[in-house]
């Protein structure tokens, strides 16, 4: 899949792009359709969408990008608030292209999406959040583990947490390879940027269209949590997908694909 980069900051991002390949220093062509901007996880990478960049392609210009300190960006530390990715992000759209952007945010970054649409909603076309919360509230146990792991104290932990019961295994293993990608320091920094997060007292003043999906399944993200977020977000749509946990899009591509495309429709 062609790759990119732009400067934000004095730091390279990195993204993946579809259709054909540019010289350095040229855009991709991006006027197909809507400019979709998918947006990672805690201490994830651009490549967890690589499902959703395929389906797309033919019909949107999809864009997944790895943040400061992930995949193949620049730095080695995480942005340690919401705030600070909010502000890289609407950066970077403002270098990609000239027009407005549906931003995909799973988990962290949904919120750093829902960020997005409350500093500089000019810019952002509309929300799909997924997997996200307004208020995190993230298990201490969690954010011990993950601690102990950027300290040496413990191994990394390869378990079935993120993931539905159903998740076929294949798509826990990619799971598993894409989590040793990203230091242990950049994902316990994130999740504790999550925890810091709370968009609760503001929900109400967004007012673009909303999708929000959540698995039914997913115990890092429990459903209650996108709940909140579809009664607190004005005229927000909620699809829940069964047999889904934390990575729905991973583990139910078609599902989430069908979601995103009906609302895409909808948008045009």
């Amino acid at each position: 899949m062609p790759t990119k980069y732009v400067t934000v900051d004095g730091t390279p991002l990195h993204y993946l792009h579809t259709g054909h390949t540019t010289l350095p220093g040229i855009a991709p062509d991006l006027s197909r359709g809507e400019l979709l901007l998918f947006v990672h996880g805690a201490g994830s990478n651009a490549h967890t969408w690589h499902r959703q960049l395929a389906a797309f392609a033919d019909r949107h210009s999809p864009v997944a990008l790895d943040l400061p300190g992930h995949g193949r960006s620049g730095g080695t530390e995480s942005l340690r608030s919401i705030e600070a990715y909010q502000a890289c992000v609407c950066a970077f759209t403002e270098r990609l292209a000239a027009r407005s952007v549906v931003l995909v945010g799973r988990s962290m970054g949904g919120a750093v999406a829902l960020a997005c649409a409350r500093a500089h909603p000019q810019r952002v076309r509309a929300l799909v959040l997924v997997a996200t919360a307004a208020r995190f509230d993230l298990p201490s146990r969690m954010l011990d583990m993950w601690r102990d792991v950027m300290r040496g104290r413990a191994p990394q932990p390869f378990t079935r947490d993120m993931f539905s019961p159903a998740a076929d295994m294949a798509v826990v293993r990619e799971g598993w390879m894409e989590q040793v990608k990203t230091d242990p320091r950049v994902r316990y920094h994130d999740l504790c940027a999550c925890n810091d997060f709370d968009a609760r007292p503001w929900l109400a003043e967004l007012r673009l269209p909303t999708l929000i999906i959540a698995g039914r399944d997913d115990t890092i993200t429990p459903l209650a949590r996108s709940e909140e977020l579809h009664a607190g977000i004005p005229g927000s749509r909620l699809v829940v997908i069964d047999d889904a946990g934390h990575t729905v899009p991973g583990e139910r591509p078609a599902e989430f694909n069908a979601a995103l495309s009906a609302f895409l429709d909808a948008l045009r």
